[in-house]
């Protein structure tokens, strides 16, 4: 077997082995302490947030303030991956143009397609328009899914900008890919979101719902990671940088549609374990706390 199908089969093992461990073990896990205590010092400020400025204004508040973080912290990290190019990404680049396999390369460069731009608009798009239908039907504000996800969409876009031009860093010889990987950070923050609303729609206190759900996430990112590296479309940095990137994303667009989005999605007579997002999609006869942030489980054309 050639040593690229290894590094894939080995790595796609490992993420199933543990989407495994995490299925069986969810009725036993609980959000660590010092996440508790992060959530109990956090959770009166939103709140007070929420009764000034509406779910709306909070939401925007968390947008913005996320856009600065995200922007914050992956300068410093493109500068890092710029300083491991020599050590590091060239290694990996070299290894992976000397293994190239003519059959392989076909699948592979159809499957990096599931972050490109318009694949990821068409999902994006598709996604607002449903869920805006899904919201109406039940009564709440449809007009929330129909600017969330759309916003999610555009804050990789320009934020990604900004980082470019910070980190000026350049490209593989191959391709004009560059730090972060915009193909990984899409696949994240967009099929993320989807996740995210489906779980809350359907099985909003299942737990092992939403653990299955950023397992998928994880095996489509992997996906798109090794196609980015395989396909010499990015710098190995490039590719950990848009997981981080992404991952940021995420954060920042699920607590905004925890904020826009946390009445009962889920019809009556549902049951299930709550969740650490409780709150967005809450049974009707649920207690009213609902804590302002949720924290998803981690789970990627050259941008």
């Amino acid at each position: 077997m050639h040593a690229v199908v290894v590094v894939w089969v080995v790595w796609i093992g490992l993420v199933l082995a543990l989407s495994a461990v995490a299925l069986v073990r969810v009725p036993d896990m609980s959000a660590p302490p010092w996440w508790q205590r992060l959530r109990s010092r956090v959770s009166p400020v939103f709140t007070t947030m929420r009764a000034q400025l509406g779910r709306a204004g909070t939401a925007a508040v968390v947008y913005l303030f996320g856009a600065a973080v995200i922007v914050a912290v992956c300068w410093p990290a493109g500068l890092v991956a710029h300083a491991l190019q020599g050590p590091v990404d060239w290694p990996l680049f070299h290894w992976f143009q000397d293994r190239q396999v003519t059959s392989w390369s076909h699948f592979w460069l159809k499957a990096t397609n599931i972050g490109k731009p318009r694949i990821t608009q068409g999902f994006t798009a598709v996604a607002a328009v449903f869920f805006a239908v899904v919201w109406a039907r039940r009564g709440l504000k449809w007009w929330f899914p129909l600017l969330a996800l759309p916003l999610g969409y555009a804050l990789e876009k320009y934020t990604q900008i900004i980082i470019q031009d910070v980190v000026h860093r350049g490209h593989p010889p191959t391709t004009h890919g560059t730090f972060p990987s915009g193909g990984c950070a899409r696949v994240m923050v967009v099929y993320g979101m989807i996740i995210f609303l489906t779980v809350a729609w359907r099985w909003p206190h299942v737990k092992r719902a939403w653990v299955a759900g950023w397992c998928v996430l994880a095996c489509l990112v992997s996906i798109q990671a090794y196609a980015r590296l395989y396909n010499l479309e990015h710098w190995s940095t490039d590719v950990a940088g848009g997981v981080l990137f992404g991952l940021l994303l995420l954060l920042v667009m699920t607590s905004c549609l925890r904020l826009l989005c946390s009445e009962p999605l889920a019809p009556r007579g549902h049951e299930g374990a709550p969740l650490p997002t409780e709150g967005l999609g809450r049974h009707p006869d649920a207690r009213r706390e609902e804590p302002p942030l949720a924290t998803p489980r981690d789970a990627p054309a050259a941008n």
